[in-house]
């Protein structure tokens, strides 16, 4: 059965923190537009979001890698009994040492 390491929990307090930090930054600006060209595509132009939106697909697209993760894993046969990590019981996800 696999187990969350603690690299996973460490990056999911780092998200919770970048999160905040966005909140902080951004809290009676959500709906104020942003220009810019992503670093990663320099030469493609800018694009114009809101942090609101920004927010919302960074959300959604760690959705789209867990689907991907799991889709990996049951395609090399571990089928995992539930990636629901909130509705799992404390047993099912902590080591007991």
């Amino acid at each position: 059965m696999l187990k969350i390491c603690r690299w996973t929990i460490f990056n999911a307090i780092l998200n919770n923190e970048y999160v905040e930090r966005v909140f902080e930054q951004f809290t009676n600006q959500f709906d104020t537009f942003i220009e810019k060209e992503p670093a990663w595509r320099v030469g493609s132009g800018f694009i114009r979001k809101t942090p609101h939106q920004l927010l919302i697909h960074s959300i959604i697209h760690e959705s789209h890698h867990k689907g991907q993760i799991v889709t990996m894993l049951r395609l090399l046969g571990h089928i995992p009994k539930n990636t629901d990590i909130l509705g799992l019981p404390e047993k099912e996800f902590v080591k007991n040492e």
